[in-house]
């Protein structure tokens, strides 16, 4: 029970954990504090994550990391684990105004109970525009992870994502989807799978409201889309985050 508790719980709230954002790296010499978390729910499953995150700009390269914590977890009304999750490593280049290049790194340094215990890379590239109004980004993206003492290898997998943002001033909201594709099977110590090609959409909606040029707080909900990649119970995530900029 514990273990599906673990799976599910990492479906839910991977939303959060993902590329800070799909927009240019912050102005140079600039940096960014969030701190926040999410009450996540599919089918009989549901936690409660809090995390804090960091980036700071030089140029046009940015660096940043993100640690979460879970709080609690719960399964039909049974206890599930708690703790720290793995850490990422976040690092962003801009060689061009409307283009990114990015590198995740997730280090297994969480708890057992809680974090899978094999590094994973997400890698690719963004591009990000003005339309009048509107302000679009988009990812496209790879990412592996290394087997861990489960001795699985989960499936490779490539994503797709954009987000269009409607700055109105004080308020901000948004709205974005993310696909993802699993391209090679998962191997379960040595015996492979057969998950190749299920893919997930994941869709959000959220407002940014500014208070000042220091803070701000972000709020939104994700779901996703697809029995193959998520399930038969659809994943809810509800978060909320403080935004300190310096």
């Amino acid at each position: 029970m514990l273990k599906k508790i673990i799976l599910a719980t990492a479906i839910v709230t991977s939303a959060s954990f993902a590329t800070w954002d799909k927009f240019p790296v912050l102005e140079s010499g600039h940096g960014q504090v969030h701190v926040g978390g999410n009450y996540s729910f599919q089918g009989d499953l549901s936690s409660e994550t809090a995390y804090v995150g960091v980036r700071y700009s030089i140029q046009n390269f940015e660096l940043g990391l993100n640690l979460p914590y879970q709080i609690h977890s719960d399964y039909d009304g049974n206890d599930g684990p708690d703790g720290f999750g793995n850490l990422s490593l976040l690092a962003k280049y801009q060689f061009l105004p409307i283009l990114n290049a990015f590198l995740d790194v997730d280090l297994p340094i969480g708890d057992d109970e809680v974090a899978d215990d094999g590094f994973g890379f997400h890698f690719g590239a963004q591009y990000s525009n003005a339309f009048g109004p509107i302000v679009l980004g988009s990812e496209l993206g790879f990412a592996l992870a290394t087997e861990g003492d489960d001795k699985t290898s989960p499936a490779k997998e490539i994503n797709v994502g954009a987000e269009v943002d409607l700055p109105l001033g004080f308020v901000t909201p948004y709205v974005g989807a993310d696909v993802n594709a699993k391209v090679t099977d998962t191997d379960y110590d040595g015996v492979g799978g057969d998950d190749s090609g299920d893919a997930g959409l994941g869709i959000y909606v959220g407002a940014d409201f500014a208070f000042n040029q220091t803070f701000d707080l972000d709020v939104s909900v994700w779901f996703g889309v697809g029995d193959d990649y998520y399930g038969e119970d659809t994943p809810v995530s509800l978060d909320a985050h403080l935004n300190v900029n310096f």
